[in-house]
């Protein structure tokens, strides 16, 4: 029985970790695409398009860059920030719609010197955290499907963008 209890206590703190590893990322996540709608009132005010391919570029190539420095797969990651970017022009999409017939109250901050620096901090803080989970042994399960849709909470994102995001994010491997 005592083998039972300290193999019990050995295993809970690593299924917690686990959990507690993936929830950490979710919240990264959402936390990034919580500056869309700044970017997509940005843009409009700006008369920008919401759609900027080469900035696309730039950003899933930083992003790989970054990923494969903490040791993830440089194709796996690159599929995961598409489907980032996806979600945040979705986002962009959607408001900017709804700021045809609402009036946005406030002034964005600015895209360049305030929002862009935020995204890419948050962009390597996800590799980074994704990387530990990896290395720690730890996967995406569907058992987390949950969890992931309920902290992504943002208006704007959709149960399909939701599903896309976590789909590419199960694929995300090691180098």
């Amino acid at each position: 029985m005592k083998k039972y209890i300290l193999l019990l206590f050995l295993v809970t703190p690593f299924s917690g970790w686990s959990s507690t590893c993936a929830t950490d990322i979710f919240g990264v996540i959402n936390q990034r695409l919580s500056y869309m709608e700044d970017v997509a009132l940005y843009k409009v005010n700006h008369q920008k398009a919401i759609e900027d391919i080469e900035r696309e570029k730039t950003v899933i190539a930083a992003s790989a860059r970054s990923a494969t420095l903490v040791g993830l797969d440089e194709k796996s990651i690159t599929r995961f920030f598409s489907s980032q970017i996806a979600v945040a022009k979705a986002i962009q999409y959607r408001y900017k719609a709804d700021l045809l017939s609402v009036k946005a109250h406030r002034e964005p901050r600015d895209l360049n010197t305030h929002v862009r620096p935020l995204l890419i901090k948050l962009g390597n803080e996800i590799n980074a955290k994704i990387a530990n989970c990896l290395k720690a042994g730890n996967a995406f399960t569907e058992q987390q499907r949950v969890t992931f849709n309920e902290t992504i909470n943002l208006r704007y994102v959709s149960t399909a963008d939701k599903a896309n995001l976590f789909e590419a994010l199960q694929k995300i491997r090691l180098k």
